[in-house]
């Protein structure tokens, strides 16, 4: 791996570290009695929200060739564990470069990369939004991920995995943008 290839890997596993640790925060402020409560993905509660967050890190760790499950009792550490996992796989070598298959396409490391990126913290909406926990998100994070759903969005909404686009202020804070663009009503 060259040095430039490292160094993108590295910034790419710290963006995804700081993204999961705000995510992790989210959870861990989740009340017991909440577990249950719907959230704006109207098939999941904020448990199973979680449980696919896990899922998730711990499916694309393992396309990367690292860790593709793990088993914890609590929520917070359950993330932890899989957001562990998805940052060990971001260090193996080429891993953004390499081509791989995925629930749209198959493509790069680094695209699926920006797709979990933007689900996270899409995700990370949905989770405060349910929990009434503040989203304290990385702002330059959302950014990108807005910028990146916004070339995507008619992609996204036609797979079936995000629903359609909703309106949205263009002036609402970037984290709401981005819930609307991913199909979330603000």
């Amino acid at each position: 791996m060259s040095a430039s290839e490292e160094d993108r890997a590295q910034m790419s596993a710290e963006d995804f570290t700081r993204a999961s640790t705000a995510i992790e925060a989210i959870i861990a402020a989740v009340r017991p009695d909440q577990w249950d409560t719907a959230t704006p993905c109207t098939e999941w509660n904020l448990r199973q929200l979680v449980d696919h967050l896990v899922e998730v890190n711990y499916s694309l760790s393992g396309r990367f060739g690292g860790i593709s499950s793990g088993a914890a009792d609590e929520p917070a550490a359950a993330y932890r564990l899989s957001a562990q996992a998805l940052r060990d796989a971001l260090t193996l070598p080429g891993v953004l470069d390499q081509t791989y298959p995925g629930p749209f396409a198959h493509t790069t490391g680094d695209r699926q990369l920006q797709v979990r990126m933007a689900d996270l913290l899409t995700h990370g909406w949905d989770l405060a939004q349910a929990s009434g926990v503040p989203a304290d998100l990385p702002a330059d994070l959302v950014e990108d991920a807005l910028g990146f759903v916004e070339k995507l969005a008619g992609a996204f909404a036609r797979s079936g995995k995000f629903g359609a686009p909703q309106p949205v202020a263009p002036d609402a804070p970037v984290l709401d943008r981005l819930a609307a663009l991913s199909g979330r009503v603000v």
